[in-house]
């Protein structure tokens, strides 16, 4: 019986250093092989993974330096594609989408706690075609269009009850061409022309009726025949000249990559 018992613990205490030799393996060629595991100067467990051939494939998991789970992701055999889903450091998820080697690719989108916040394209770590924004209730407040990596094209804000807020035309990341801005009513509230990012030729304001108040010519962001408009015309088209913003990109948290 004694001797069963001492076989059992010898085999069990044999197969646990097994296990534990088998971790971060080479092979002799120099390939990462078979599990992997990383650890912070602390102790606590950043990163544990299968390579194969010196690729990572199959679920890999990473973590905060506080234990958390930093990213889920699931690389395809034979590919550079792996399929991510991250955390931020309480655990909450922030971003799923694919990454192509080390760069974003495809589809990504982004949250605050259950609440789909963005979503984006990507070609190989560039920003390309169609993004949008959504608020807490789910709505569309903006959208608009990339074209490596830079805004180009038509792009939309939106009040929160979807009426749209404005209309800038973008190309290759500047403001260049119509842009029409509305009030919460539908109605338009000012519209003109940029170019090279700056406010050109005739701009007009409208009043809540939607009918024309003002306009003023401009010529590189200055207004020209300043003189023939009053205090209060000038002090308008100053306050309305806040609001012709670009429009405000979402600061993101890092890859999550190991």
């Amino acid at each position: 019986m004694k001797i069963s018992i001492l076989l059992i613990a010898f085999c069990f205490y044999s197969g646990s250093l097994f296990c534990q030799e088998a971790v971060n393996k080479t092979a002799g060629n120099g390939m990462k092989e078979g599990k992997w595991v990383s650890r912070y100067p602390d102790g606590t467990l950043k990163y544990e993974g299968t390579f194969q051939h010196n690729k990572p494939v199959g679920d890999w998991r990473r973590y905060h330096e506080n234990g958390k789970t930093k990213a889920l992701m699931n690389y395809r055999s034979g590919s550079d594609r792996a399929f991510a889903s991250l955390f931020d450091d309480e655990g909450k998820l922030y971003a799923k989408g694919v990454f192509e080697g080390t760069l974003r690719d495809s589809t990504w989108n982004f949250y605050s706690g259950e609440l789909l916040v963005l979503t984006e394209n990507y070609n190989h770590g560039k920003k390309e075609g169609c993004a949008t924004g959504y608020n807490e209730a789910g709505k569309v407040i903006w959208a608009k269009i990339w074209k490596n990596d830079l805004l180009d094209g038509v792009a939309r804000e939106y009040f929160p009850d979807g009426i749209q807020r404005s209309e800038i035309t973008y190309l290759e990341g500047k403001r260049n061409g119509p842009a029409i801005f509305y009030r919460e009513n539908g109605l338009k509230s000012m519209e003109g022309n940029f170019r090279e990012d700056l406010s050109d030729g005739a701009w007009s304001i409208f009043d809540l009726e939607g009918k024309l108040k003002y306009q003023v010519k401009y010529k590189k962001g200055e207004i020209l025949d300043g003189g023939k408009l009053d205090t209060l015309q000038i002090n308008e088209f100053k306050q309305f000249d806040k609001i012709k913003g670009k429009i405000p990109e979402p600061k993101m948290n890092d890859s999550g990559r190991p």
